[in-house]
């Protein structure tokens, strides 16, 4: 039988350039906010002024945005999934077995090395994409919007039910992997406070790639324009009011209230950034300077795993864990991103299709070996 769009891998003459290059630049972020937050931080006597001046920096401009970045794109492929397929079944039995085996890979590369890991919670939210996909876009905002309001539905719940809330793991001194499953164990347990929130940012995404939202605005200029200064503005202002409003409202809404600015900050921030992005995509000159983020974009999971795969080993070796400051952490970031991600990337793209790790997840996708090395266009039997 012939294969249909959706049961083939895209092709690298069907890729669109914006969103590689907006998925490398959220790789990017998430690198930074994995070396600043994640790694373990330093004590406060021992930070620069510097440290102390980046903290708040790195706070607005990086926490937060870059996952959103990438729950956006997910959706939106979704969308493009779709689209590209013949037959709606088919489309849906693909998309599901890429789920199932990015649940796979994400749940290796939690256990193993992050437990942070992002894979796994979007490949099961992902699943909640398959009922809505044929509702209208009124339909998806308003689920969307439940759904961001049922991690704060759950807080009030557990606190009117009087129930404990999971305890973070005291783990200190034990193996590296037994701390490393503690913590995925207890990340899971209150996974109704964060995985909704994915669910939402599918659904703003599904609902934008339908509309083919990103190229309509990337030919307006003013409009983007527009995006970049409305969401830069915006996010200072929910910033601010973020950090302030605990002082001013009812104790009931100290909590919550905070949490959904932050939110509000992030969608706000990140729209700038990906306004920005496309902007310069409209210049030969920026096509050229975003060239290596569109590299890391086309092997945005492999360059995810490769994170934590080059960290957490220099971590175990030299004792870092728990020394990180701002500093420390942009440098790190800064040196894996440039000196090793982008070079990487770029080489290895010269002679294959597909990074690694999306050749593995293609290969678990389609049960047959796709075609790595460039000249090869068909898959080959196992």
């Amino acid at each position: 039988m012939k294969q249909t769009s959706a049961e083939r891998p895209v092709g690298a003459g069907e890729r669109i350039l914006a969103l590689d290059v907006l998925r490398g630049f959220a790789m990017l972020g998430v690198l930074i906010a994995y070396c600043a937050w994640s790694l373990g931080t330093a004590p406060p006597e021992q930070w620069t002024p510097l440290d102390k001046t980046l903290e708040p920096v790195l706070g607005f401009l990086i926490d937060g945005k870059f996952y959103t970045i990438l729950a956006f794109l997910f959706g939106y492929g979704f969308s493009i999934q779709l689209g590209r397929a013949s037959r709606d079944a088919g489309a849906v039995q693909i998309y599901s077995r890429r789920l199932v085996a990015l649940a796979a890979i994400g749940l290796a590369h939690a256990l193993l090395l992050r437990n942070g890991d992002i894979l796994l919670p979007y490949a099961l939210t992902g699943f909640l994409l398959i009922p809505l996909r044929r509702a209208s876009d009124r339909i998806l905002i308003v689920v969307a919007l439940v759904a961001m309001m049922i991690p704060h539905l759950a807080r009030v719940a557990i606190a009117a039910s009087g129930a404990a809330m999971p305890e973070r793991p005291d783990m200190v001194g034990s193996p590296y992997l037994v701390e490393n499953a503690a913590w995925v164990s207890y990340w899971y347990s209150i996974a109704i406070f964060t995985w909704p929130l994915n669910l939402t940012l599918f659904l703003f995404g599904f609902a934008a790639g339908r509309r083919t939202l990103l190229s309509r605005v990337a030919s307006a200029r003013g409009q983007l324009i527009a995006i970049a200064a409305a969401g830069l503005v915006g996010s200072g202002v929910l910033f601010f009011a973020m950090n302030h409003v605990a002082e001013i409202v009812p104790e009931a809404l100290a909590r919550d209230l905070p949490t959904l600015l932050f939110s509000f900050h992030c969608w706000c921030m990140s729209s700038a950034y990906a306004a920005l992005l496309l902007l310069a995509l409209r210049t030969g000159g920026g096509k050229m300077a975003l060239a290596p983020l569109a590299a890391i974009g086309r092997m945005a999971l492999t360059n995810y795993l490769m994170q934590a795969a080059v960290i957490v080993p220099l971590c175990l070796l030299f004792g870092l864990f728990d020394t990180f400051t701002p500093t420390k952490a942009l440098i790190l970031a800064g040196s894996l991103f440039v000196l090793i991600q982008i070079p990487f990337s770029l080489i290895w793209l010269r002679h294959f299709h597909f990074g690694p790790a999306e050749w593995f997840w293609r290969l678990l996708t389609y049960g047959r070996l796709p075609p790595l090395r460039r000249g090869r266009e068909e898959f080959a039997p196992i």
